[in-house]
């Protein structure tokens, strides 16, 4: 039996938000990193624009720009985390801005990706550095061996350590609350609610003001250098200044809020941010990336009206252009803003530009702000402060206000106004790149022009929290959400190389499918593992869906479903194709560099078929399915995402380097679902309908 089954009366996707419908749901829906229904229209792409102010102007896209459903309210806010790459990445606060001599309680959602529980290894989740000793923490929590969980504390009385250890309740790539309190006299330590143990202490905590970490522990005191790295996500990393818990108590199913003494609330938004009402600064440092995977069961499904999109500039010449027009001549008075994700902190990252040097263009400058420039009449150059921007969603505004320019960082002023005035230009504009130079690396989401209205005025305005809409005056808009084949947890956008469409000739659920012709249609991810990141040889993995093969061979012998190649040396980590390689129509599955095993011989052409490929840290390593029976046990360990790793649907990266793509498929694909946790264990009914879009 699988270990879960989708219910539910009808397919969200079929029916849409329509009230009274019982929707299915799913509740290991935490655990999914991907899922597309490739549900789009007829033909549809995701490298299709569509300009939704009322002048209708026509955009064209050059290189691979795509469209996807990964944006700034991809979740809503508190449901968010951030990833941690596990080699210095961390985020921070500034020194002095937290300093608790009473009671405490630190606590958060981890997902750590770490499985070695032998060797020693320790990751700090929360931890504040004691004074001018950056060998101790005045507190911290930690996990040594990937599953023991340490709370420690200094206490002001001869800088006496005190700790509680828990053996027992953490797993990895598995969602766990931990809280660490202490309310004057003992130490407790909760994993999943459970207390774990106690420490008497009457010793108040060692008085401090070094920064705040989450992700690893700081070693100056500046916050700017650390040690002891987390790897996996985190989120919902709050402090309070008093013992919140004390006995045993069932972890909030939504995401914590700043209550009564919270000094410190973040890794919960699409930015890096305290919710607190302190406010701190938060710095990230590393990779440490905004991430839309998150520990909360969601209760509605993705709805790109609601949630948005986004498109995906990979900083290489992606760029859209939009033809000249008289509409475009912004004058004395204009508002210019977007969302922006930036992936890599280049010297000029041109969000939009319209002849360069003669005439302006607004950037993403070195990572830390934006510039405004404009060369005709003097080269103005406007810059905002400093902040940086990289790995997270930052609303930013450039408004021109009767003369008067500003900068908006967030809803704040950023930097000192100058006087503006933009006339004619008589030049295309193009979003993502200035000229041949300055590419945008990242996501850029919601860029509204609008001209002859400041939309923001004063020193604040609150940042928006749903996708923007046409206003008055409005002449270019670009939600970027005309997406066809879309994530469903809105993590990723997808890129559909060659033909790769969505097409109604063929399609197990919902009318439409993933159509591949067999001559150079894939698909694959921004990110190099996709939805994989993260997972290892010892991470629990369910890589599952359906797909139709109608008979046609690629040359090599392979029609590749999925493929998962190391890029050093192009050797299979996991392909698993159909083919007549050794003869007949077979399903195939090759592993670690060339085992392979026949799975099916024949496989039945024009027919539907639900695979599932499991990872399971147990009796055996992995295990494939066809239509819900085992056809492959091997105790054989497999690593489907070291660094070098590319994940493809329809194809395999067949030699060292990412752009060297072979053995199509040819066929229709649907419904594929990557999730981090092995569904399946034994024989089971392939589903029956969709999967499931929500949690609850």
């Amino acid at each position: 039996m699988p270990l879960l089954s989708t219910f539910g009366a009808a397919s969200a996707r079929g029916f849409g938000n329509l009230s009274g419908i019982a929707l299915p749901s799913d509740d290991l829906f935490n655990t999914v990193s991907f899922l597309s229904h490739f549900d789009g229209t007829n033909n549809g792409t995701n490298n299709v624009f569509d300009d939704s102010s009322s002048s209708n102007h026509t955009i064209t896209d050059n290189g691979d720009v795509i469209q996807g459903s990964f944006g700034p309210f991809a979740r809503p806010d508190g449901e968010w985390a951030v990833a941690f790459d596990g080699t210095g990445d961390y985020v921070h606060t500034a020194q002095s801005a937290y300093s608790n001599t009473g009671s405490f309680t630190a606590e958060a959602w981890v997902y750590t990706t770490v499985t070695d529980t032998v060797n020693e290894r320790r990751q700090h989740v929360i931890t504040q550095q004691k004074d001018n000793d950056a060998s101790r923490s005045n507190f911290a929590i930690e996990i040594v061996r990937a599953t023991q969980i340490v709370f420690r504390v200094f206490s002001a009385a001869g800088d006496k350590l005190v700790a509680v250890t828990s053996n027992s309740g953490l797993e990895p790539n598995t969602w766990t609350h931990i809280a660490g309190s202490f309310d004057g006299s003992n130490l407790r330590l909760f994993v999943n609610g459970v207390l774990k143990g106690t420490t008497a202490s009457t010793n108040a905590p060692r008085s401090t003001t070094q920064p705040v970490a989450v992700g690893a522990r700081t070693t100056n005191d500046a916050g700017t250098s650390g040690t002891e790295f987390f790897q996996g996500y985190i989120s919902n990393a709050r402090l309070t200044k008093s013992a919140v818990y004390t006995s045993a108590f069932t972890p909030s199913t939504a995401p914590l809020t700043a209550i009564t003494n919270t000094n410190l609330l973040t890794c919960q938004s699409n930015r890096f941010v305290d919710n607190s009402a302190s406010a701190h600064t938060i710095t990230a440092s590393g990779d440490a990336a905004v991430s839309a995977f998150g520990p909360f069961l969601t209760s509605s499904v993705y709805d790109a009206g609601v949630n948005g999109a986004s498109a995906y500039f990979d900083g290489s010449g992606d760029y859209l252009t939009v033809p000249d027009s008289s509409e475009f001549t912004l004058g004395n008075t204009f508002t210019l803003e977007a969302w922006i994700y930036p992936t890599a902190s280049n010297n000029y990252n041109s969000v939009q530009n319209q002849n360069g040097s003669s005439g302006y263009y607004w950037a993403h400058v070195s990572g830390e702000k934006m510039q405004f420039y404009r060369g005709i009449g003097g080269g103005i150059q406007h810059d905002s402060d400093a902040s940086s921007m990289v790995n997270q969603w930052t609303h930013v505004a450039y408004v021109c206000d009767a003369g008067t320019a500003y900068h908006y960082i967030n809803g704040v002023r950023s930097g000192s106004s100058v006087s503006m005035s933009v006339s004619d230009i008589s030049a295309v504009i193009t979003l993502g790149i200035q000229g041949s130079s300055f590419p945008f690396p990242g996501y850029i989401c919601d860029y509204r022009m609008v001209v002859g209205t400041a939309v923001y005025s004063g020193a604040t305005y609150t940042i928006p929290t749903a996708p923007l809409t046409a206003v008055t005056n409005t002449k270019l808009l670009l939600n970027m959400a005309d997406g066809q084949a879309i994530d469903s947890t809105a993590q990723h956008n997808l890129t559909l190389y060659g033909d790769a469409k969505i097409s109604n000739a063929q399609s197990k659920f919902g009318g439409t499918s993933l159509d591949l012709d067999g001559t150079g249609d894939y698909v694959r991810f921004p990110e190099l593992n996709g939805p994989l990141d993260g997972a290892s040889e010892d991470s629990p993995l369910t890589i599952e869906g359906w797909f139709y093969w109608d008979g046609t061979q690629y040359s090599g012998g392979f029609n590749t479903v999925i493929g998962i190649n190391r890029l050093s040396d192009g050797n299979n980590t996991m392909l698993l194709y159909c083919g007549d390689s050794g003869g007949g129509d077979h399903l195939g599955l090759r592993y670690n560099g060339g085992s392979e095993q026949i799975l099916s011989d024949p496989i039945a052409t024009n027919t539907w078929h639900h695979f599932a490929m499991v990872l399971n840290n147990g009796s055996y390593k992995f295990q494939v399915f066809l239509n819900g029976t085992s056809v492959f046990t091997s105790a054989t360990t497999i690593n489907v995402a070291p660094s070098d790793c590319s994940f493809l649907i329809g194809a395999e990266a067949d030699a060292a380097s990412a752009g060297n793509i072979g053995d199509y498929f040819s066929g229709y694909i649907d419904d594929i679902r990557i999730s981090k946790v092995a569904r399946y264990t034994s024989a089971f009914t392939p589903p029956t309908e969709p999967f499931a879009d929500k949690g609850q």
